[in-house]
Order: structure tokens, then C-alpha cells, then sequence
């Protein structure tokens, strides 16, 4: 990591990656990564990879082009490892699309070339927060991430102050990482929305486990909650709609893959919900896919796809193009009737 990466559920200095490369009979290649986290999906790298390495013998020779077929396949050979599934999946959709002539985002769907991201911040002190913020508005970041529900509530606040005085103008959307209680995250957003600072948006404040917490805090809160860590299956997102639980959902691709996070979208869309695409800590390799995701289909409210930038880049390899937070798979043609999502 390019500085230790602090959340309220662990301390990063370092990322463990599994890449996957698919190969097809005398065809394209494609890409995909894993990057697991444990608090989320209970894998580790190490075992990650000797499970992804194993579960080749269930793919080698099937058929590209029934991808229906050998998804279920790979579910049985992954039942437990969520991230792997989503490596394995990218590198095959993304090899699929390649030998029917079209990149990742267009064989997706293709509604627009370009999306904009924000930029996380750790729990850091206020000074150094603040420091952060400078640099990324410098480097032409208008949105900001910020990870709150650290071990001092007070700390939190200041860091969220000095950020917001650091970034005038700047929307701040919180992540919870699941550290507070419902109450205690209601009275934190409401002080500083009283301060006049710009929060947009409250990303999984309680446990994962917490649902009734969530809906609480939901019900109340002045800015919108995202959930997160409470959704990994489309199941969960429609406990979501179902119930009101939360504002809308955080998809990340190490949760729920490629598939099931377009299932996600449908749900989210149906019931007028709104959508995050987030990252782990994932290189480029991985991030790519999730820019294809972002593009191909047009459905996200807010990105938080900003994991390379704050990792130690591996060699050179990119698939997609960034100029601040604008992050893009092809230029912009007159052929693209909306252009730059503003997403």
C-alpha cells in the first residue's frame, strides 16, 4: 500500500491479489482478480488460490459460449469462496467477449464510456486526513470517501471537519465499516450535517448481521444508507427492497461477481433503490473489470472504484484510462449519445 489503509475492520499495508488468466482454444485471452477479504467472505489469499487452481479441472474444455453451463459448474467447484467464483467468472466473461469482437463494457451492454470516481480516505488524524484531501482535490477528485467507525467517535468527527474544510465544497460520503450503533450513527451524521458539513451519504453503519439496526438507522437518517457488507447475494438485495432496510446497495464484484451483481442491478432498479460500485483492495486488474461493469451498464448513482491508486502499482497493465476521477474504457464518440457519465 502506497500508506497503511485503515478501516474500521482492518489495518492494510499490504494487498494479497489472485490473478486469473482464461485461455480459450485458439482464441483471446481474459482477465480477472481476486481480492479477498476475510472479514467479508472468510478467504484468504493463500487458500484462495490453491481452491482457484483446483477448481480448473471443472472448466477445462466446457463450451464459452454456454456460459449458464459452466457458471454452475464453477459454483460447484467454489461453493465457499465468493472472490474466487468472481476471478474466475471475470476472466471468462471478459475472454468471452473478446472472441465476439467486443470489449468487456460494450458485450455488457455498453451505455456509456466514461464513469467518474470518488477517492478514499482512511482512519487517519484530522491532520493528515485533511492532508489527503488536499492532494486528491489537487489530482482532480470532486467526491471523497471517508472511513468513520473507528475506535474514538470524537476522532471520526474531527477527521470528517477537517477533511470538509480541507475539500470546500467537496460531497463526503461515510463508511461505517459496520462500527457504530444505530443510534450512535444517526447522532454523528446529524452533528456534522448541524456543522454545515457536506455529508452525501452513510455507507453500512452497523453490523452486517444488524438488520433491524440498519432499517433503524435508515428510517431516520437525514442522507441516504448504503449497505454493504449486508449484501452479497441477490437474496440480500431483495431482503433489502423487501423490507426498506437501507437507501441502496454497495455491489462489489469480490462479493458477488459479474452475474449476480447484474441480478443485484435489476433488483435495486425495480425497487428504486439506489447503487454503489466498490471495490476491495483490488490493481488494476481488477478495478478494469469493475470500470467494464460500471460502463456496460450505466446503473451506478455513486463509484468507489479507487483501489489501484492507493496500492503500489504492479507492471504495466491498465485496460482502461483515468484523467482525475473520470475513468474511462474508450474516448467518447458522437456515436455515444450521453458522453462522460457524471455520475
Amino acid at each position: 500500500m502506497r500508506r497503511p489503509f485503515e478501516s474500521a475492520k482492518r489495518l492494510s499495508t499490504v494487498t494479497e491479489l489472485v490473478r486469473v488468466t482464461a485461455r480459450l482454444h485458439g482464441g483471446p485471452e481474459g482477465r480477472g482478480e481476486a481480492s479477498p477479504a476475510s472479514y467479508v467472505t472468510g478467504e484468504h489469499a493463500a487458500g484462495l488460490q490453491i481452491a482457484v487452481a483446483a477448481a480448473t479441472a471443472a472448466l477445462v474444455g466446457q463450451p464459452i459460449d454456454r456460459p449458464r453451463m459452466w457458471m454452475g459448474r464453477l459454483r460447484e467447484a467454489l461453493p465457499h469462496h465468493a472472490t474466487g467464483r468472481a476471478a474466475v467468472e471475470a476472466a471468462l466473461l471478459d475472454a468471452l467477449a473478446a472472441r465476439s469482437g467486443l470489449p468487456l463494457w460494450r458485450w455488457l451492454g455498453g451505455a456509456t464510456p466514461s464513469v467518474v470516481s470518488d477517492l478514499s480516505i482512511p482512519l487517519l488524524p484530522p491532520e493528515e486526513a485533511a492532508a489527503v484531501a488536499r492532494e486528491a482535490v489537487a489530482a482532480g477528485f470532486g467526491r471523497l470517501k471517508i472511513k468513520v467507525g473507528g475506535p474514538s467517535v470524537e476522532e471520526d468527527e474531527a477527521r470528517v471537519r477537517a477533511i470538509a474544510a480541507a475539500a470546500p465544497g467537496a460531497p463526503l460520503r461515510l463508511d461505517g465499516n459496520q462500527g457504530f450503533q444505530p443510534d450512535g450513527a444517526l447522532d454523528f451524521v446529524n452533528r456534522l450535517l448541524a456543522a454545515g458539513v457536506p455529508v452525501e451519504l452513510l455507507e453500512q453503519p452497523v453490523d452486517r448481521s444488524d438488520w433491524e439496526g440498519l432499517a433503524r438507522v435508515s428510517s431516520r437518517s437525514p442522507v441516504p444508507v448504503i449497505a454493504d457488507e449486508a449484501v452479497l447475494t441477490p437474496a440480500e438485495a431483495l431482503r433489502v427492497a423487501a423490507t426498506g432496510a437501507a437507501h441502496g446497495i454497495n455491489i462489489k464484484l469480490a462479493k458477488s461477481g459479474i452475474t449476480d451483481s447484474l441480478a443485484i442491478i435489476a433488483i435495486a432498479r425495480a425497487a428504486g433503490l439506489r447503487l454503489m460500485l466498490g471495490c476491495m483492495l483490488e490493481s488494476d486488474w481488477g478495478i478494469r473489470t469493475a470500470v467494464h461493469l460500471a460502463c456496460g451498464t450505466g446503473a451506478f448513482d455513486y463509484l468507489d472504484l479507487d483501489s489501484h491508486l492507493l496500492i503500489g502499482q504492479q507492471p504495466p497493465f491498465t485496460g482502461f484510462w483515468q484523467q482525475g476521477e473520470t475513468i474511462g474504457v474508450e474516448q467518447a464518440t458522437s456515436a455515444d449519445a450521453t458522453g462522460k457519465s457524471t455520475q
